[in-house]
């Protein structure tokens, strides 16, 4: 046919070919097969990451499922109820006010679970949270947006629970959480409006806002120190420096240190306390 080339024969001379397969079996011999049974230990190794959990709306069928699966329990196991992520929907508005808003939020739970433990079964990692307000964009600072640190001091970790029998403790075809649990408000509520304590009189201002809680089992990031000229400043073992702990990045996960993190996020609207029309219940402290 026009256009093809005469299909032509390749000879190949023993010694060449010798050579050749002798090549090929130093190649093959020389494959390096990955072992599947590797561990990697140190102290950047995490095997288990955190996560946030919340209970769920749950079928009628489901519970059935979760009864037939492990008879003691009376339904799925889930987690107390709190605060769901997501749009923050209360019944009355949620105001700016002079003093403060008769309307705000209860107490409610944050909880975490990771399943790290130490060689006598015991929660190995320590929690950490921050809340970040109004973060405008992926690439900005988190620390430049942690917000009620009077709700939830970035350095307290969150305690231990013990949720009892019949409940999410008793885990399905999974070892028992390790859970844990901050509580926001506890004594004085959530007064979202106007309890900010990183901004100017606790105030917001009036509109929509969003609310990210963030979540990691590692101290949170402390960049590299670095001198005048902008150099890595090293210690006597030719390593780099760290910042002190006090000038650590609130709300960064130190992911170079081995860190897992876990976020969610709350959307809630202000509404202006000084209109009349806003239906606001702006009370002073002494009706408290």
């Amino acid at each position: 046919m026009a256009g093809l080339r005469p299909h032509r024969a390749v000879v190949v001379r023993p010694a060449v070919a010798r050579r050749t397969a002798a090549a090929l079996l130093i190649a093959a011999t020389a494959c390096i097969v990955p072992d599947s049974r590797l561990r990697v230990r140190g102290e950047a190794t995490n095997p288990g990451p955190v996560r946030l959990v919340q209970a769920v709306p749950i079928t009628e069928q489901s519970n059935d499922a979760c009864h037939d699966a492990l008879v003691d329990l009376p339904g799925c196991p889930l987690v107390p109820e709190t605060l769901p992520f997501g749009a923050v929907d209360p019944t009355t508005p949620l105001c700016v006010c002079p003093d403060r808003d008769g309307n705000a939020l209860s107490y409610f739970d944050i909880y975490v679970e990771d399943p790290d433990t130490d060689d006598d079964g015991r929660p190995k990692d320590a929690i950490l949270g921050a809340l970040l307000l109004d973060l405008p964009a992926a690439t900005a600072d988190p620390s430049e947006s942690v917000a009620y640190g009077n709700l939830l001091p970035a350095n307290v970790p969150a305690a231990n629970v013990n949720l009892g029998f019949n409940s999410y403790a008793d885990a399905i075809e999974r070892p028992e959480p390790l859970v844990r649990r901050w509580t926001l408000g506890a004594e004085t509520g959530v007064d979202l409006c106007n309890d900010n304590s990183a901004a100017q009189n606790g105030k917001l201002d009036p509109g929509l806002h969003s609310l990210r809680i963030i979540v990691t089992d590692r101290p949170w990031y402390r960049p590299f120190e670095r001198d005048d000229d902008g150099e890595l400043v090293l210690d006597e073992e030719k390593q780099p420096l760290r910042v002190p702990v006090e000038e650590a990045s609130i709300g960064v996960p130190d992911l170079p240190g081995g860190a897992t993190y876990a976020i969610a996020d709350y959307v809630f609207r202000c509404d202006d306390g000084q209109d009349p029309e806003a239906n606001c219940n702006c009370v002073g402290m002494e009706d408290m």
